[in-house]
């Protein structure tokens, strides 16, 4: 009986063992990530005692492999992208067990270097984990994963090197022994098979490399996707794909190289991320989102135009396109069905509690504006956010018309004569406001605020900086207000720039380096007086305003500070305070009776108040109000809120730059996007 039962546990312990691999395991080994052997025992359980096929067990090893990974707080490539590396993986041992019995010394070599592989890490990192990861214990233990992993492969390296020169030769002399063991079957993609013949007739030759170099290409989803961030088209690829497939020694007769191939393959590619990014986002957390949209007239084909919208939401975490649509016409009906229509299409119309828009009469209008229609379509309230950078962008244009006069075009000479002299100007013989008013005590009290709140935008997280021309816009305004920068050397002034009438940012940086260097660049008295005034004015006023905007549990405050600080203005330059003060209170229409300066604490407290409260289970001292779960979320969902509608405009900056470049056509746009008319790969743009 004993000799029968270890004959069984010897029976037992050789159908879960792999050649090369090992035992097989049905759970990931804890506190450490799966390295590449821990993955194939995975993946041979599913395949071998679970009877999956080769795509359920890729696709299960995937999702465990995954969540050790998202334990770890470690951000990862795609799914689809992780399910390739595991079948990539298994046709690498699949090539290598073919061909176990020879004896030759290319053959233990390849054995050799497997066995290496195995112990390395299994590595499904995103391409920009370092940057994405916020706590520095998580980096610290992706670096000692990859540590380990990094020595493995020098030592990989050096055994090749060793090797690379007996294996063509010992190949050739032996003989393809039959494959004996039969415990599993493996099942090869159909795309795979040509490469896998490819390898099979010269495995160790340089020359197997060559001949897939324009297949590794045209199967690559990092490629495919790399190829729509650089806006290349499928023509110029297919001209780069055979010049890099020559220079690697590749006769491109040999392969199936056209522009119809390179079209259908990234087409493919992108319809696996699309699938893969809206799964992703139905699987995310339910929190309350804003809904943002902003519309341009966008060419539809040489020789039209369309008004077309893009919609996106936002919220903790989340910041998702969802479609940059073509509508009839710019009115409040035709946007605000547009918007209903892709919130009901992602199923997202229930969790809207908010819109954020810009200020123009389409989407405020009392009863055919966009908001009070959504409103509708919705049968409910939402919150409106009027966009605060589009509401600053009035009012520094405001001050630019006073000072300067109306615009008759879309250039103003006296940038246009500034970009073009900027070659000669000595960037080292910068001045700073020189003004008998700088000394006025009103402006003394503004610089003893501004600056440390500058200073603090530079020194703090970048995240909070979106863009470089925000932070060169601080550090102009510092060096206007004559505050240096603190540099190793002379501070590195950026050229000049594209600046339209739409872009505000772009003008106030165009004055503040006009008058940095307005003794080296030639000026009128006219112009001389307007930009000293201007540039009063923004460093003082508008450059603050415009950098705290964003806050959104700020924002209201934000803004009856603004107009405090206007008003007051009025002692420095009253036309100038006079018609900013008029443009601005066009805006606070959503502020209510409890946004009042200097009111009474006890007065803020109404029937209304004292109900929040309750609902959100806060009826106990303030200081309390920290330990409450509830307060901690809807705190995170109100520091979530965003004030202004730049994700809009990225978006249609977005579709701007790629319209009429991957595709022509719309019904082909459509195709290439899953029916949304924008390519959901473009939401790893923003």
């Amino acid at each position: 009986m004993a000799s029968n039962s270890n004959c069984g546990a010897l029976t037992t312990r050789s159908m879960t063992n792999i050649w090369l691999i090992g035992q097989l395991q049905s759970e990931l080994p804890v506190n450490v990530l799966p390295t590449t052997g821990d993955v194939l025992g995975m993946f041979f359980y599913y395949h071998q005692v679970e009877k999956k096929t080769v795509p359920e067990s890729a696709k299960l090893s995937s999702d465990k492999v995954m969540d050790m990974w998202n334990k770890a707080r470690i951000p990862t490539t795609y799914h689809t992208h992780v399910v390739e590396k595991v079948k990539s993986v298994v046709d690498d041992y699949k090539l290598i067990k073919k061909n176990k019995n020879r004896q030759s010394e290319a053959q233990r070599a390849r054995e050799k270097e497997f066995e290496e592989k195995e112990h390395m890490l299994f590595d499904i990192a995103h391409q920009h984990a370092m940057q994405l990861i916020r706590i520095q214990e998580d980096i610290e233990f992706l670096e000692d994963q990859r540590g380990k992993e990094e020595r493995k492969e020098r030592e990989q390296e050096r055994m090749t090197e060793s090797t690379s020169l007996h294996l063509s030769s010992s190949d050739d002399s032996d003989s393809e022994q039959q494959d004996t063991e039969d415990n599993y079957e493996i099942e090869i993609p159909v795309y795979y098979k040509k490469q896998i013949s490819e390898v099979e007739d010269s495995l160790s030759s340089s020359a197997s490399k060559k001949t897939r170099t324009v297949q590794d290409m045209l199967s690559s989803p990092d490629v495919a996707s790399a190829l729509d961030r650089i806006n290349l088209s499928d023509r110029k690829f297919t001209v780069l794909a055979a010049a890099i497939a020559q220079a690697s020694g590749q006769d491109i007769r040999d392969t199936s190289l056209s522009h119809s191939t390179v079209h259908r393959k990234r087409q493919q590619h992108r319809s696996t991320i699309d699938s893969s990014i809206r799964q992703q986002f139905q699987d995310r957390d339910r929190n309350p989102l804003l809904v943002h949209w902003d519309g341009k007239i966008m060419n539809d084909d040489p020789h039209s135009r369309t008004d077309r919208l893009a919609v996106v939401v936002t919220g903790c975490n989340v910041e998702k396109i969802l479609g940059i649509v073509k509508i009839a016409s710019s009115t409040g009906q035709a946007q605000a069905n547009a918007t209903f229509q892709l919130l009901k299409l992602w199923d997202v119309s229930e969790d809207i509690i908010g819109m954020c828009f810009d200020t123009t009469a389409a989407n405020t209008g009392t009863s055919s504006g966009t908001c009070v229609l959504l409103e509708k379509l919705l049968h409910r309230n939402l919150l409106h956010f009027a966009c605060r950078h589009h509401v600053h962008e009035l009012i520094i244009g405001e001050v630019f018309t006073v000072l300067f006069g109306p615009s008759c075009g879309p250039n103003i000479g006296m940038f246009e004569r500034f970009r073009a002299y900027w070659p000669n100007i000595n960037q080292s013989n910068h001045k700073p406001l020189d003004d008998d008013r700088m000394n006025h005590s009103l402006l003394q009290m503004m610089r003893s605020d501004i600056v440390p709140s500058l200073t603090c935008f530079l020194s703090a997280d970048s995240s909070y900086i979106p863009r470089e021309d925000y932070k060169e816009l601080v550090e102009l305004c510092l060096l206007v207000l004559g505050y240096p920068m603190q540099t190793d050397g002379k501070y590195h002034f950026r050229v000049p720039g594209a600046y339209h009438m739409a872009r505000w940012m772009a003008k106030v940086i165009y004055c503040l380096k006009m008058y940095l260097f307005h003794n080296e660049f030639k000026l009128t008295a006219t112009e001389t007086k307007s930009l000293t005034e201007f540039c009063l004015f923004a460093t003082h006023i508008y450059v603050p305003a415009w950098m705290l905007c964003p806050i959104p549990s700020d924002a209201p405050v934000n803004d009856l500070q603004l107009l405090s600080r206007i008003e007051q203005y009025s002692e420095i330059n009253k036309n100038v305070a006079s018609a900013t003060t008029k443009k601005l209170k066009n805006h606070l229409w959503y502020l209510g009776t409890e946004m009042v300066k200097s009111k009474p604490l006890h007065d803020l407290v109404s029937g209304t108040s004292r109900a929040a409260l309750l609902s959100l289970g806060m009826d106990v001292e303030p200081d309390s109000w920290n330990d409450l779960p509830l307060f901690q979320k809807v705190a995170n969902v109100v520091k979530s809120l965003k004030v202004v509608n730049d994700t809009a405009e990225r978006t249609v900056a977005l579709m701007t730059n790629f319209n009429q470049s991957i595709t022509k056509n719309e019904t082909t746009a459509k195709t290439d996007t899953g029916g949304g008319g924008q390519s959901n790969t473009y939401s790893g743009l923003l």
